[in-house]
């Protein structure tokens, strides 16, 4: 059963019907964000995703003064039997979300988590992710057009050609029934963030580029069960200090996991991070594309100080630069608050300055 804040439909709302703001302003309003993982949990059935409490997860998330909510949405899960067609529940599901943010005051962000995209299906896959956005669009036709975003696709790991053309198409697609919709897309391997490049400006003036930055990795992700065979080597501090670095273990010699770790002693550094973020907004904004980091963050298994240095350091960094950004994440592995709900300290300085 769905509960809805309010429970007027849509077409009711007396807010604008078309995106007149600048996307720089748009941008700026987006502020400090979080996101809410939970419709992303594909381990779980969709009946025991709608019985999950997410809305007093946004009343925290207002109280302490955040400002934008991403909520990725594995959207294969809710797709009904034998069909491309969704789940009536999630589009309900995402209209209560909407309608609660809306009452909140606070911009949303839904996001393509976990598709099936590889170099082999690209075209029917193409096909299977616009018709959802298509039907997600419709219903939110004319509604939130300064506060309401949709990012197309999360981490494509395909071949950069491939996924910069199913970029393009997908947004042409759209764009066909909605001229004034926010999209966001970002390169492949992952968002990464040098993949900008290769990307390049999409021929469509209502969309966001996007990275997501968990570098070093080996630092941010260190102890991640589901990356065990890059992630095994535990105890890395931030910033990288050599006394305190923990040995190498002999597995890693000779592999990758070896590499990164004689790496960070040059990586694991303020400067890297600054260096590698403000290269690429430097070329984004030569080429005119609007950059923002809808992922950052680093693993709860980290120890207390190096977690809050590296979280000092990235937000700074990303406000310094005036590059609006979603923290990975409020309550799970990578969680940036306390059990109360509040934001850990730098993560409080971060909002206050956003």
């Amino acid at each position: 059963m769905i509960t809805f804040i309010c429970t007027l439909s849509l077409s009711t709302f007396s807010a604008k019907l078309t995106g007149s703001q600048p996307l720089t302003e748009l941008v700026k309003q987006l502020g400090a964000g979080i996101n809410i993982s939970l419709f992303e949990h594909n381990w779980s059935t969709p009946q025991q995703i709608w019985q999950e409490d997410y809305l007093t997860k946004l009343k925290k998330i207002k109280k302490a003064h955040f400002k934008t909510v991403r909520f990725p949405i594995a959207f294969d899960m809710f797709l009904q039997p034998n069909s491309t067609n969704l789940m009536p529940e999630i589009l309900l599901k995402m209209q209560e979300i909407y309608t609660n943010c809306k009452a909140l005051n606070l911009n949303l962000v839904f996001t393509y988590h976990y598709g099936k995209l590889t170099d082999y299906n690209s075209f029917s896959e193409q096909e299977k992710v616009s018709w959802i956005w298509k039907q997600v669009q419709r219903r939110f036709t004319g509604e939130g057009y300064e506060t309401l975003f949709f990012e197309l696709y999360n981490e494509p790991t395909i071949n950069a050609g491939l996924w910069k053309s199913m970029a393009e198409t997908l947004i042409r697609y759209l764009r066909y029934e909605d001229k004034d919709r926010v999209y966001i897309v970002g390169g492949t391997n992952y968002n990464n963030i040098e993949e900008l490049r290769t990307l390049g400006r999409i021929n469509d003036n209502r969309t966001l580029y996007t990275f997501h930055f968990y570098e070093p990795f080996i630092f941010t992700h260190q102890g991640a069960e589901w990356e065990a065979d890059k992630t095994y080597i535990t105890g890395i501090p931030y910033p990288y200090k050599q006394s305190t670095m923990p040995p190498l273990p002999k597995k890693a010699r000779g592999t990758d996991v070896e590499e990164n770790f004689n790496k960070y002693k040059t990586e694991g550094t303020q400067e890297y991070l600054s260096n590698k973020i403000t290269s690429a907004l430097h070329w984004c904004n030569l080429n005119n594309m609007i950059l923002i980091c809808t992922e950052t963050g680093v693993i709860g298994n980290v120890r207390n100080a190096d977690r809050e240095r590296y979280l000092k350091d990235v937000t700074n960094i990303l406000n310094s630069n005036g590059i609006a950004a979603m923290l990975w994440d409020y309550d799970q592995k990578f969680t940036v608050t306390k059990p109360n709900g509040k934001p850990i300290k730098p993560v409080r300085k971060w909002i206050k300055h956003s």
